[in-house]
């Protein structure tokens, strides 16, 4: 039995916004951050988080994220309450180095051609990347 598309987006979503909190989480308090009308819901996710790996219950009854996220998270990065794709820096840094290049050699246009399309797989992920992160904080 496989985990729908809607179900793990949402479980993305709540980790993330987890992470970014930063602090152990009780049920309640669990309810209270993610807007849940019933404790009931907020076990069930929190549950559910705990069966992925993502959470892990302390002694005393809290909730804690995961210094070790889940495959699907390794592609973002989380800085406090900032969450990139991890291909940004990738693509940063290609296309500076690119950028860098032809204005202080001043190449060919065929190099030229080269170095840019070079870049466009990691422009390319990126994008999928940041959409992909736009569509699993909008879950609702």
């Amino acid at each position: 039995m496989g985990i729908s598309e809607e179900v793990l987006l949402e479980t993305i979503r709540v980790y993330l916004k987890l992470a970014r909190y930063g602090k152990p989480v009780t049920t309640r308090g669990f309810q209270r951050l993610m807007n849940y009308g019933s404790p009931g819901k907020a076990q069930r996710v929190l549950q559910r988080l705990e069966r992925m790996g993502l959470v892990s219950r302390t002694p005393s009854n809290e909730y804690v994220v995961s210094r070790k996220p889940s495959i699907i998270l390794t592609t973002y990065i989380i800085i406090k309450n900032l969450v990139i794709p991890r291909s940004l820096i990738y693509t940063l840094y290609a296309v500076s180095l690119v950028l860098t290049y032809i204005l202080l050699a001043s190449p060919p246009a065929y190099i030229i051609l080269l170095l840019v399309s070079l870049t466009i797989p990691y422009i390319a992920e990126t994008i999928y990347y940041y959409i992909l992160l736009r569509r699993i904080m909008s879950a609702k």
